[in-house]
């Protein structure tokens, strides 16, 4: 258990160290630091939101591997709601407050992308129901980074109907086929399912069969022996993914029909005119729409990228991360994954909120580097503090509940999204 813990602490801290650099780019001031993040955005934050889906699919199977009734149903509801809401309602509310409210007088240097649709009254309804995913795109609108929790909840809402009826490890890849086919049939039909459900929900399952092969023994296992080349192993997927994406970007110049800048140089994977052209005449043959075309390849690519990219960091882990690492390494691991779901939630606005109040330094590389020395480490710090004070809530809530009931290692089954 003490090897899993710091294995899976490892893996949280690995995903939100991804995540921040990911999105920093939008409150950056220098134009090189901008150019040296968007080689990061939005890859890397894929990679990690990726990450994070498997650790939950995992994690939730290791701890709720047995529901064979409604009865257990329900109780997994109840669990689960009560250690997602409360940050992500506040989150939410500092979401409006900050993007919404406050915004004209804050001089961020941050617009938040279609504010008058997303912080609409039936929008932030829905957003508190957590049904943004479920709705996007013909009756809600997705906030960014929010939107990640309204995906745990269709997973979570999925998730014990599959284990119920899912005894077996062929029964669950069936299941899950089914599932997947028949959203993205009410998909097309009503246009409702946020296409990032279909991105992710079988890196889901993926966690889901990697933990119920692990605990038959069966676990995922690289053969390769050496550590040298388990941790080139490790890095190899992002390696191989940032070079795609870069040779893809490098591609755009090729292209004399496209105009790059630093707006745009952090389009999409498909960004050249010539690709374009070339999807077009593959849908044609196809006759299909070259959209849906384009969604199915990405999709295909990224299930692949980060599928790989868990597999290998999961082995690494468990293999070399365990209570053989020093104390100090070990409390640096713990403290980044405690905090991670707070940063999660939090960063854009905590990030807003800063360059508001440092709006008095001119040099633009001065406010980057104050940016990424002290505010990043003071974020991780209140989300730290935060995080610690929200588990230590709920613990005596528990305690008061079920009085001399020992609780199992609260940050192990509580952490960011499990």
């Amino acid at each position: 258990m003490k090897n899993k813990i710091i294995a899976f602490d490892f893996l949280r801290a690995l995903a939100i160290i991804m995540i921040i650099p990911a999105h920093l780019s939008n409150f950056l001031y220098s134009t090189y630091g901008k150019l040296a993040l968007y080689a990061f955005d939005p890859y890397f934050a894929n990679m990690g939101l990726g990450l994070f889906i498997f650790m939950s699919g995992y994690l939730i199977y290791y701890n709720n591997h047995s529901i064979n009734s409604l009865q257990n149903a329900f109780d997994f509801y109840r669990k689960r709601l009560l250690r997602i809401y409360p940050l992500y309602w506040a989150a939410l509310a500092t979401f409006v407050l900050v993007f919404f409210v406050f915004a004209p007088r804050l001089n961020s240097g941050f617009v938040f992308p279609n504010s008058e649709n997303v912080f609409g009254f039936f929008n932030i309804f829905v957003h508190v129901l957590g049904l943004q995913i479920l709705l996007a795109p013909a009756y809600a609108s997705p906030m960014l980074t929010l939107y990640f929790v309204g995906l745990i909840v269709i997973f979570y809402a999925i998730y014990p109907f599959l284990i119920m009826y899912s005894k077996t490890t062929k029964r669950l890849l069936l299941s899950s086929t089914i599932v997947y086919l028949g959203f993205f049939l009410i998909s097309k039909t009503f246009n409702i399912i946020d296409h990032r459900f279909f991105m992710f929900f079988l890196i889901f399952v993926f966690g889901i069969l990697a933990c119920k092969e692990s605990q038959f023994g069966k676990a995922v296992k690289i053969p390769v022996k050496t550590p040298l080349a388990q941790v080139l192993l490790a890095v190899l997927p992002v390696i191989f993914v940032l070079t795609i994406v870069m040779g893809l970007r490098e591609s755009l110049f090729l292209d004399p029909r496209v105009s790059v800048t630093i707006d745009t140089a952090s389009g999409g994977t498909i960004g050249s005119s010539m690709v374009r052209s070339i999807l077009d005449s593959m849908a044609g043959l196809l006759s299909i729409n070259p959209l849906l075309l384009q969604f199915l390849i990405d999709t295909l690519l990224l299930n692949i990228f980060v599928i790989l990219f868990c597999v290998l960091e999961y082995s690494f882990a468990m293999k070399f991360v365990n209570e053989k690492f020093s104390r100090s390494l070990s409390s640096f691991f713990t403290y980044i994954a405690t905090s991670s779901y707070c940063v999660y939630l939090f960063h854009r606005p905590f990030f807003a909120l800063w360059n508001s109040g440092t709006n008095f330094i001119v040099s633009p590389i001065l406010r980057d580097v104050i940016m990424v020395f002290i505010a990043i480490p003071l974020l991780f710090f209140i989300s730290y503090q935060i995080q610690t004070m929200e588990l230590n809530l709920k613990r005596n809530f528990s305690h008061r509940k079920f009085p001399g009931k020992n609780l199992p290692y609260t940050r192990f089954i509580t952490g960011f999204n499990k």
